[in-house]
């Protein structure tokens, strides 16, 4: 038996041809080169709740607070109607704020992956989209502080310094920032290995 691409004589059964690795059984095809695969989504994302722990900490921390200077409040300070709104909107209004924040960001920023680009969706009602091309990215890094870390969240931030739109992006109140900045890198590094084998065709 020959190779029908190059004619090199092979063993009878052999799958793949010794010299130039093309198939010899149908339906078998070559590996298709990483720069040359179609495009495919990976992973999508949004600002998550997990990531305002720290806001709802110092919260949590208020309340007690609050209610020790209510009942501790001197009697020359009337608990009158005045007074008690006061505290109300001392309690209410960053559980109010931190609410607004959560939904401005859930709603505003998207972020989304495929095997040959990252892209930044950032918008309510207008849209900007920004994206980078994985075969420029230089480094991807993580950033928590210890209560995202608790909660599994925190910031990957992807530097592409030769992308003049977007040198460094980051993303933001992600959950499981470890996976998804692996993630980015494995295909990084595959995106990087398809391009020098398609430039050495």
């Amino acid at each position: 038996m020959s190779c029908p691409k190059c004619n090199t004589d092979l063993p009878d059964g052999s799958s793949f041809c010794s010299k130039c690795g093309a198939s010899l059984q149908p339906g078998l095809q070559a590996a298709v080169p990483p720069a040359l695969e179609p495009e495919q989504e990976l992973w999508k994302g949004r600002y998550s709740a997990k990531a305002q722990g720290l806001l709802w900490l110092f919260w949590f921390i208020e309340i007690p607070a609050l209610l020790f200077l209510w009942f501790k409040l001197p009697d020359s300070i009337p608990k009158g109607l005045i007074t008690r709104w006061i505290f109300v909107a001392a309690a209410a209004v960053p559980v109010l704020g931190i609410l607004w924040g959560l939904m401005v960001e859930k709603l505003s920023t998207r972020y989304r992956l495929t095997t040959h680009r990252l892209f930044k969706e950032t918008g309510i009602f207008s849209r900007e989209l920004n994206e980078i091309e994985l075969v420029r990215v230089d480094d991807v890094a993580v950033r928590q502080n210890i209560i995202q870390r608790i909660f599994n969240v925190g910031v990957v931030t992807v530097i592409a310094p030769h992308d003049q739109t977007e040198p460094r992006l980051e993303l933001v109140g992600i959950e499981n920032p470890i996976e998804v900045k692996e993630m980015i890198r494995t295909h990084v590094r595959r995106r990087r290995q398809g391009s020098l084998n398609v430039e050495n065709i």
